[in-house]
């Protein structure tokens, strides 16, 4: 999101400020950070700072006159940046509910970051003005700007000096647990492991969950905590569950049956995985095998896994199959996919199927039955496991005859070529040059396919159906935004995002030979091993998630390794 940042420097420090545009500029676009202050309360620290960025300005004299002047830059930046999606103030003080309530009016976001003092009256007063409590965030900039840090935030306001200068001291240990109020409702409260009987008793009672008269050695029974010497602790699992019988482990069992080990392939999501494997192994084994390695989730079946992957399950534990029941399952699979086309391997050509606004290409052989062409579409995720094969074969303008599908003839060709819209015949006359790109448009990220040098026309035509933009004005305003080259009437993607040469990523890797380093990536429950170089941009990240054939967007998969995106720039923050 474009974010403009507000600091009433009289109250807040620079230190604070600079970090809070460094947390915020992580996730967001900081296009302004305006800094308010009479000039003689104003820190040395905000002298030679980036003026594209930071712009300092002295309000001169008055009580309230960085309060005022704040209110007033705020509603000018609504007024004057049509592109803002984000206001974020930096003050302790609650002077601003007029500019917060304008921007509110105006559908921007808001963040406040304060010292948690305010809050309490600020909730208060947004609801007397009618302020929807989604449209402003309060975070406290005494707890950090990590998500378990800002947990505590809430809390802070309810209690008193003692209490909040115990959680302040020890936020980075804080944990979020549910406990059961006396009127058996459940509610989330504040807890670091190891505190005093006196600071958690004091604790609940300024929540107001806990009565002067109740016991707090029968509450924390009740609710799965122990007192050791006056301080409190969790309750081991051994301690609140029954004995049960232990059941062996994994590496147990193949070291009892080392001799008989021996390396095999299982096939779950159309992937295949290598695993160690000793025949009898009991399916519940077999199930943390396959979890462990990371190749099913906790409530997937074993069971689907060993029979896709030709294993015979008999009394509870798993076999390889004898020669007679491996010659029964490959019976059983004669419509299989894979067998199919290794049959037919000399008439396997690609086509392009369409499904939904995305563009795929696929194996095919024609004549294929319906029923094969629907599990490979399943199998290549481009439809779900309820969705009708056979409309996506007429989209793509296949021919479905007594149950088998087939490529148009001429004149069948010719009579739906006709019927097509004027993007349709443009993306079929240029298949093989359509690629899937992502997009970002009212804040999300979309995928549309893409030729490089597409009409202008045929682009604006794309956009408008898919409710993006509709005059050419917006088209060209959506392409600027997305850094689309318009060019004698075409559009191209620019020059520096332009990866289809594999040596771009090498020459890259060799420009930063010393800083390479490995890095660990889990996607869909696998690991992979890619070359890294802090500050890798995003387009050389993707190249080499594609090189593993992983196709989620770079940004997401990034995140979901705890790597950090600023910008353009990919970096880690010392997991890997």
């Amino acid at each position: 999101m474009n974010a403009h940042v507000f600091v009433d420097a009289e109250n807040v420090s620079p230190d604070v400020t600079f970090r809070v545009v460094e947390f915020f500029g992580r996730e967001h676009a900081i296009t302004k950070v305006d800094i308010v202050a009479k000039e003689d309360t104003l820190s040395f620290k905000y002298r030679n700072l980036d003026p594209k960025i930071f712009r300092v300005q002295n309000c001169f004299y008055g009580k309230n006159s960085a309060d005022t002047w704040i209110c007033i830059e705020i509603v000018r930046a609504i007024i004057d940046e049509p592109e803002l999606e984000l206001v974020i103030i930096i003050s302790s003080d609650k002077d601003f509910l007029p500019a917060i309530k304008f921007a509110a009016d105006f559908d921007k976001k808001i963040f406040i970051v304060s010292n948690g003092v305010t809050h309490k009256n600020l909730t208060a007063h947004m609801r007397t003005l009618g302020i929807h409590p989604t449209a402003v965030e309060l975070k406290d900039f005494r707890c950090g700007f990590d998500e378990p840090s800002q947990k505590l935030s809430p809390f802070l306001s309810q209690f008193y000096y003692d209490t909040q200068k115990f959680f302040l001291a020890h936020r980075d240990e804080v944990r979020m647990i549910l406990i059961r109020r006396t009127s058996g409702k459940i509610c989330e409260v504040p807890f670091v492991e190891g505190m005093s009987v006196d600071i958690f008793r004091r604790e609940l009672r300024e929540l107001r969950i806990f009565g002067p008269k109740r016991s707090i050695y029968d509450f924390c029974r009740q609710n799965f905590l122990k007192v050791v010497d006056e301080q409190i602790y969790f309750l081991s699992e051994e301690e609140i569950l029954p004995p049960v019988t232990q059941i062996e482990t994994v590496d147990k069992f193949l070291s009892r049956r080392a001799a008989d080990v021996r390396k095999i392939f299982v096939k779950h999501a159309e992937k295949i995985f290598e695993i160690p494997f000793a025949d009898e192994m009991p399916l519940e084994l077999f199930g943390k095998l396959l979890r462990e390695k990371k190749i099913i989730g906790k409530t997937f079946s074993p069971l689907k896994v060993a029979e896709k992957s030709m294993l015979v399950v008999r009394n509870g534990k798993v076999f390889l199959p004898t020669e007679d029941e491996l010659e029964k399952l490959c019976d059983a699979q004669e419509d299989n996919v894979d067998k199919f086309f290794l049959d037919n391997a000399e008439d396997i050509r690609k086509v392009f199927v369409k499904q939904g606004q995305k563009i795929f290409e696929i194996p095919f052989v024609d004549g294929m039955s319906l029923e094969l062409f629907g599990k490979l579409l399943r199998g290549q995720k481009i439809i779900s496991a309820t969705g009708n094969p056979a409309k996506v074969a007429e989209k793509s303008l296949l021919n479905v005859r007594r149950g088998k599908v087939f490529l148009p003839t001429e004149d069948e060709l010719e009579k739906n070529y006709e019927e097509l819209s004027a993007e349709e015949k443009f993306f079929a006359e240029n298949a093989g040059a359509v690629r899937n790109i992502y997009v970002k448009h009212a804040g999300k990220t979309l995928e549309l396919p893409f030729v490089d040098g597409m009409p202008l026309e045929i682009f604006g035509e794309m956009l408008s159906q898919r409710k993006i933009a509709g005059r050419a004005a917006s088209i060209k305003k959506f392409a600027a935004k997305n850094s689309f080259v318009i060019r004698d009437g075409k559009v191209f993607l620019p020059p520096e995002i332009k990866f289809d040469d594999p040596s771009a990523v090498d020459d890259y890797l060799n420009e930063h030979v010393l800083q390479i380093r490995t890095a660990t990536i889990f996607h869909d429950g696998q690991k992979f091993s890619i070359p890294f170089v802090e500050g890798m941009p995003t387009k050389i990240f993707n190249k080499l998630l594609r090189a593993q054939k992983i196709t989620a967007e770079p940004v997401t998969v990034a995140k979901e390794n705890s790597f950090v995106v600023r910008g353009e720039k990919i970096f880690s923050t010392g997991r890997n």
